[in-house]
């Protein structure tokens, strides 16, 4: 089976969305052992779906990412923009691939409430950034 607008094979796919645990040490379990709480699938598909996440990274850009209800990805940021595929997993992760000229790498991310902040971890359990604001509709 191939998802023909995306080229993603079935088995990149499954591969891709089944991840692997908390390295120990990492910022996730740092987070986690200070009082963080990670979302659950149902509640990351009910904050994030039909929004627009205004989002800052560890690296410091804002980037205005769109989750849309048919998995659809939209984003946008000074000098880019793109749209891709987005679904969330039975692990609770969120998981993303942005369209391109190859494949789209598609990193599935754990969500975490931080005093009162969502924030995002790689696999791996580095942070990637924060959530702080969320809009109805696409504002990308």
């Amino acid at each position: 089976m191939t998802y023909d607008r995306f080229g993603i094979t079935a088995a990149a796919l499954t591969l891709a969305l089944t991840g692997s645990p908390v390295t120990a040490g990492s910022e996730l379990q740092e987070a986690l052992d200070a009082g963080a709480r990670k979302l659950t699938s149902e509640e990351i598909t009910e904050r994030f779906t039909g929004r627009t996440a205004n989002f800052v990274s560890v690296k410091g850009y804002s980037v205005s990412v769109f989750y849309g209800e048919d998995n659809m990805l939209a984003g946008s940021k000074e000098g880019w923009s793109g749209t891709g595929f987005q679904a969330v997993n039975d692990r609770d992760r969120i998981c993303l691939g942005w369209d391109g000229a190859d494949l789209p790498a598609i990193r599935c991310l754990d969500v975490l409430l931080i005093d009162g902040e969502l924030h995002k971890f790689k696999a791996d359990g580095t942070r990637t950034g924060r959530i702080v604001a969320f809009t109805d509709g696409n504002h990308t």
